[in-house]
Order: C-alpha cells, then sequence, then structure tokens
C-alpha cells in the first residue's frame, strides 16, 4: 500500500538544497537578458508558443526536444528550457522576452521545461500557461518512476547539486526525488485547466525502443505531417551515462566559474551540428549506460509503494499501460 495520498499535492517540504541548486543555475541563466532592455524587447515575428514540454525531469525532454525541432514545420526554443511560467524563476522577464523565443512563421512553436511539474516546489506554472497560452498542446514525458528517481539522483550527485545519503533521503516519502517522479499528482493543475485532448503522455521507454513510432505520434499531437522522419532520431541526448564520469563532473566544474559561466548560459543558442560535438565530447551518446544507485530492498518495496494509486491513475488517462515498467499494482 502507499505510505502517501497520491491526489493530494504534499505540504511546503523543507528547503531541498540539491533542488535549491539547480533552481538558482535555471535562473543564472538568463542573468544577461534580465541587465539588458535589448534582449528582453519584443522582436520581430515573436509569437507565443503552441506547444509546450511540461516535464518530467530526466525523462527524454532534451532528446524529443530536439527530435520535434528536426521537422521544417516545427520551432523548438534556444535554449531549450525557459522555465517562464515559474513565477520564481523567469517569469519576471516578460512576455515580450519569452515571445521573442519563438518565430510565427513556423506552424508549431514549442518550449520545454521539466520545472513546469515540480510541485510543491514552485505552483502555478498551470495557471500562467492557462492564462497565456489557453490553446497550446501539453506534452509531458514520463519514465519508470524508480528509474527516474535513480537518474535523478546521478544528475544532482554528478553535477554537485546533491551530498546527501540516498537511503537517507528516499527513506523520507517526502522529497523532491519522489515528488517528481508522481506524475498523475503534478498533472492535477493541469487537468484542472486543460481539456484532456490537450494533453498528451509519452514515456521515454517507448521513445528509447520505437523512436519513430513515438515520433509519429508526437507530430500528429503537435499538428504537422506525422510522416517527417530523419536520421538524426538516432542521436540521444544527454545520456545519464555520463553523470559520473571525470570529463562530465569536470564540465560541471568548470562552468561555475566566472570566466566558463557564459558558455554554460549560451550553449544551447549555439546551432546543433556545435552542441552534438559538444555532446559526444561530454556525455558519450555511444557509452553503453552505467550501472544505477541500487535501493535495499526493503527500501525499493517502501518506494515502489508510493506510486500504486499514482501509475494506475497515469496508465488510465494515457489509455495504455507502460509494459517496460516496475509493476506498481
Amino acid at each position: 500500500m502507499p505510505d502517501t495520498d497520491t491526489h493530494t499535492l504534499p505540504a511546503t517540504l523543507p528547503p531541498d538544497p540539491a533542488d535549491e541548486a539547480m533552481c538558482a543555475r535555471a535562473r543564472e541563466r538568463y542573468t544577461a537578458d534580465r541587465k539588458s532592455r535589448w534582449r528582453r524587447r519584443r522582436k520581430r515575428h515573436a509569437e507565443l508558443p503552441n506547444l509546450i514540454i511540461v516535464g518530467g525531469l530526466k525523462c527524454g525532454t532534451t532528446s524529443i526536444h530536439h527530435y520535434l525541432g528536426l521537422h521544417p514545420d516545427i520551432q523548438m526554443s534556444k535554449p531549450k528550457e525557459l522555465n517562464f511560467f515559474v513565477e520564481e524563476l523567469n517569469w519576471d522577464l516578460g512576455l515580450d522576452w519569452y515571445a521573442s523565443r519563438f518565430d510565427s512563421r513556423f506552424k508549431v512553436r514549442g518550449e520545454s521545461s521539466p520545472h513546469y511539474t515540480n510541485l510543491p516546489r514552485f505552483e502555478g506554472a498551470a495557471e500562467r500557461i492557462r492564462q497565456n497560452c489557453p490553446d497550446a498542446r501539453l506534452l509531458y514525458m514520463v519514465r519508470d518512476p524508480i528509474k527516474r528517481i535513480l537518474s535523478h539522483w546521478v544528475h544532482a550527485t554528478g553535477a554537485g547539486y546533491e551530498t546527501g545519503d540516498l537511503v537517507e533521503v528516499l527513506s523520507s516519502p517526502d522529497n523532491s526525488y519522489t515528488n517528481r517522479s508522481k506524475y498523475w499528482m503534478q498533472l492535477q493543475p493541469y487537468l484542472e485547466r486543460f481539456d484532456p485532448e490537450q494533453i498528451e503522455i509519452v514515456a521515454q521507454e517507448e521513445l528509447h525502443a520505437d523512436r519513430e513510432g513515438t515520433m509519429r505520434k508526437a507530430f500528429a499531437f503537435a499538428g504537422v505531417d506525422e510522416n517527417f522522419t530523419s536520421e538524426q532520431f538516432d542521436r540521444e541526448w544527454e545520456k545519464s551515462s555520463a553523470k559520473e564520469g571525470d570529463k562530465y563532473q569536470l564540465m560541471e566544474k568548470l562552468i561555475k566559474l566566472p570566466g566558463f559561466r557564459s558558455f554554460d548560459r549560451n550553449f544551447d543558442r549555439l546551432p546543433e551540428s556545435m552542441r552534438w560535438i559538444v555532446e559526444k565530447i561530454v556525455h558519450d551518446p555511444d557509452k553503453p549506460s552505467s550501472p544505477k544507485p541500487k535501493l535495499p530492498d526493503d527500501l525499493f518495496e517502501v518506494v515502489r509503494g508510493r506510486f500504486t494509486e499514482d501509475v494506475a491513475e497515469l496508465q488510465k488517462f494515457a489509455g495504455r499501460e507502460f509494459p517496460a515498467w516496475h509493476d506498481y499494482s
């Protein structure tokens, strides 16, 4: 039996140092835009997005963002994670700044910000999206909840955000790792404000196992030619196998130095060919996935039980089971 009510939003949690550090970096990336009037003014052909990937963290949002952007009728934002509709992050940059990340000459304009499903850390994102982009289609990437937790942990420790003990952190039912994997709970504010037909669920496992088939469904959902394909669908972005590697951890240390912060802020603005060169060096996409941390059997069962109702409701909404997931029944 689950040890929490998955339909009830968790109470405000004590500060989570790892999540705080990750969020601080997300805001810091737009420091130059805050200081510049020119960067914040509305530009020609600016238009609000009509496709928003609202999460989840470590569920393949980077890859699908790139795959969608390959379509000639779709423009995906550069940088990828604008986090605009989170008041505590980049809402202060203003609607003109946000609209200028998109080009009205494209049929579909999209962005991807996993912090849009980061309850209870950030509230109100769904309402701000509804007020400003009421007709937007919302795509939610999900992943086996426990596998997502462990990938999140590897990312947080590799980047130096997390310094705690895995067992100790996950033993508490209320932590950012667990909450981020409660997809049905995270979806509630969107289901209250948007038509269910505006929301599409895509599992990372589906994207990995059937890249072309999953992208056809995503293109159809976005409203463009679903038969488009690209040889670049073979590329996997930001594989977690790199997070424990020396090259990744060296890069994380470098970008915290004043002379390298500008590179971090502007990396996603580089042409895709240049970003892929860096991706191959830092994340080594051809390297086999590294082993994830292993939970003790008793803790695994406790954590698994937290998702029983949440997974059941999510699969009911999606209209299918996710067979590559653990058994959460």
